[in-house]
């Protein structure tokens, strides 16, 4: 099932063209590692998106709700840096694709999250140039020196290295591929501001 996930969204960022589509061949004969599945509250709410999708992306969508069981669903955040219980039951992420993630791969970070409605993503900040593709639900994001754009399945946000943007999940859920190219793959985001 592994699998499947990625080679939807391989087809998906192909389809999507333009520098998503640069992903594409990355994704391709990529060794799998074995990983333990682990499970976090928000893996409740992960199916509930399979409407939310649309028809470019609801086969991919359906592939990460059939493999949810058997992925590591994480989180970079705890309460001690100020996120809510709240936030937290509501939201989680897989790293299908980097160093540490099932896919073994060094050039590219590749992950799927998922907010629940109403969250918002503090404004942050990161190393390396990121594209959100929306699977499902929708979002507000508000990127630094750019319009706030309400994205929907299909659609494609570009964060410029260290361009602060954040993302308000009204109306929400949203479930979002994130696509990472560039220094820092692993390293977490700084938060310039304060976290509500």
């Amino acid at each position: 099932m592994s699998r499947r996930l990625l080679n939807e969204l391989a087809q998906l960022a192909l389809r999507q063209g333009g520098d998503v589509a640069e992903f594409a061949p990355l994704l391709g004969d990529l060794d799998q590692k074995p990983a333990l599945p682990q499970s976090l509250p928000v893996c409740r709410l992960i199916p509930e998106a399979a409407p939310l999708a649309n028809a470019r992306t609801a086969a991919t969508t359906k592939a990460l709700i059939d493999a949810a069981p058997a992925l590591k669903w994480q989180q970079s955040y705890t309460e001690v840096d100020g996120f809510s219980q709240h936030y937290l039951d509501n939201y989680g992420w897989v790293n299908i694709a980097s160093r540490e993630g099932l896919f073994v791969t060094d050039s590219i970070r590749v992950s799927i999250g998922y907010w629940g409605a109403g969250l918002t993503y503090p404004k942050h900040t990161h190393e390396p140039e990121e594209f959100y593709l929306v699977l499902a639900g929708q979002a507000v994001f508000n990127s630094e020196g750019e319009k706030l754009n309400l994205a929907g399945p299909g659609d494609v946000i570009h964060h410029r290295p260290n361009q602060p943007h954040s993302i308000d999940m009204t109306p929400g859920p949203l479930l979002a591929a994130a696509f990472w190219r560039g220094a820092g793959l692993l390293d977490i985001s700084s938060f310039p501001g304060t976290k509500t």
